[in-house]
């Protein structure tokens, strides 16, 4: 069976089990192959960003934007360091129980509004308290990128396979046969 012998059509009409199965094969040659580019293109984003510090690119086909890749940049943050100053700090204010213990709801929602101080090397509240016990934690460096789809080209890019504008031949998503690669070298 030769890949021009079956339509879209066939398999719209077809033998459900059979087709279920085609689709099935093509899936997966699709997703390997998927999974190997989205791997080499996220390394080459980070490696990128690395260099450029650029964290956004907006990929084309032709005049088509066909969305973005960002890489996901961790963020510093505020961790408490210091349990027993922490502590202390907290039940000056009452933001504990009667045998004092922080409540970490309390605790969570300090850390995320305060801000670290610099030029102190401190966190403070957002009244300007200094929060004792707290320090900054370096955030890792980024490793993962993000990729959003523009709706619209993926739209024009169905029409265009419709049409007949835009063609993809799965033949070369298979890797190479072991045979053909060794007679190669």
């Amino acid at each position: 069976m030769s890949q021009d012998s079956t339509t879209v059509a066939d398999v719209e009409t077809g033998n459900l089990d059979r087709d279920a199965l085609l689709m099935r094969f093509i899936k997966s040659v699709v997703d390997e192959r998927y999974e190997e580019v989205l791997s080499a293109a996220d390394a080459a984003r980070l490696a990128e960003y690395a260099e450029k510090d650029t964290t956004t690119v907006k990929p084309k086909f032709g005049d088509l934007v066909l969305g973005s890749r960002t890489v996901a940049e961790p963020k510093d943050k505020l961790v408490v360091a210091d349990e027993q100053a922490f502590t202390s700090w907290a039940a000056q204010g009452n933001y504990g129980t009667w045998k004092f213990i922080v409540d970490p709801t309390w605790q969570k929602a300090t850390l995320r509004y305060a801000k670290w101080d610099e030029a102190n090397q401190v966190a403070v509240t957002k009244t300007g308290e200094v929060i004792p016990g707290v320090k900054l934690q370096k955030a890792p460096p980024p490793s993962s990128v993000t990729q959003k789809p523009n709706p619209e080209a993926f739209a024009k890019l169905g029409e265009m396979l419709r049409q007949g504008h835009f063609t993809a031949d799965l033949r070369a998503l298979l890797p190479a046969p072991e045979d053909a690669v060794e007679a190669a070298q």
